[in-house]
């Protein structure tokens, strides 16, 4: 991003700082509403609000122990492209009180520490783990997509789509926030994992308490052992047994461990990690119910069990294994 185009940003952030202290700390509705949209329209924008505040509140702590210092008025000159911010915003005015040297060190102490933001993905078939700076651990499943902001006042994760497991360092200042479309997460400090599908999300925590929240509706509380499918603004709690939730963190070792499902989802876990897609090819086969530990990487392997154990038709074509009954 250009310089000018940055220096823009921090006056649009000042002039809101501004007019919220016209107002006793506090905008009318329709203004915070808009200065909502503006926060949410760029990661610069929120990123330069945060940074500005911060410093006016440095500034006014500042003043208040410097008492009643006498008004600066700097002389006549060229300012920095760095304050362009401050010729053009009403927020200079709040300067007043405060040598030039000291504003700059107080903007300088929050310039210092931008947010810590990061941009995640893993292919078909892929496993990562992450480090956080606030010393949190994601570990990410295949074909997943988040990104992560992390700041001295907020943590936030915005899931696009896919699976990851949250190991979540405890901070009661900075609750963790996961975003999945119109869901949310909030936690202060566990272990859980999350399983975006489009609209739909899943949610099982083996550790600690995280509250879930499907669009508008009134948050639920999980602990350990729980878990919460919620689609559509639709949220379905349910409590999972040892070998469920063993079941459900299977793929951290790169497993699919199965307890009496139909092949067909099988099949459907297993093409979400693969190149090789499973086609059952009729509904006796897809009904057919699979128990056991799998390697999720391993397909094949998977299509040699069920010719041997159901005595199930395999054939290969291209990318695709279909599965099928015997012919009668």
């Amino acid at each position: 991003m250009k310089n000018k185009e940055l220096n823009d940003i921090e006056a649009r952030a000042a002039d809101w700082i501004a007019e919220r202290d016209r107002q006793d700390g506090r905008l009318p509705l329709e203004r915070q509403a808009e200065l909502d949209a503006w926060l949410r329209a760029a990661t610069a924008h929120r990123v330069a609000f945060l940074r500005l505040d911060q410093a006016w509140q440095r500034a006014d702590r500042l003043r208040a122990l410097k008492g009643a210092a006498p008004a600066f008025t700097p002389a006549p000159a060229p300012r920095p492209s760095g304050w362009a911010w401050v010729a053009r915003s009403p927020v200079r005015h709040a300067a007043a009180g405060l040598s030039l040297a000291t504003l700059a060190l107080v903007l300088g102490l929050n310039f210092a520490k931008p947010a810590q933001t990061q941009n995640y993905a893993t292919e078909r078939g892929q496993r990562e783990s992450v480090m956080l700076t606030d010393g949190s651990k994601l570990t990410l499943n295949t074909a997943t997509q988040l990104r992560t902001e992390v700041t001295p006042q907020a943590r936030q994760v915005w899931l696009e789509h896919g699976e990851a497991f949250f190991d979540i360092a405890h901070d009661a200042k900075r609750p963790f926030v996961v975003h999945a479309g119109k869901q949310t997460v909030t936690v202060l400090g566990t272990k859980f994992s999350l399983y975006r599908d489009g609209d739909k999300l899943r949610v099982a925590v083996l550790e600690g308490r995280v509250q879930v929240q499907a669009d508008q509706n009134r948050p639920a509380v999980l602990t350990r052992a729980d878990t919460a499918l919620a689609d559509a603004g639709n949220l379905l709690l349910t409590k999972l047994s040892p070998q469920q939730l063993t079941a459900s963190l299977g793929w951290l070792q790169g497993k699919l461990v199965f307890n009496e499902v139909s092949l067909a989802e099988a099949a459907r876990q297993f093409n979400r990690y693969g190149r090789k897609q499973l086609v059952i090819k009729d509904d006796a086969a897809s009904r057919i119910l699979i128990g056991g530990v799998f390697d999720a990487a391993n397909v094949e392997a998977f299509a040699r069990l069920l010719h041997a154990g159901f005595g199930l038709q395999v054939q290969v074509h291209n990318e695709e294994i279909q599965i099928s009954s015997p012919a009668s």
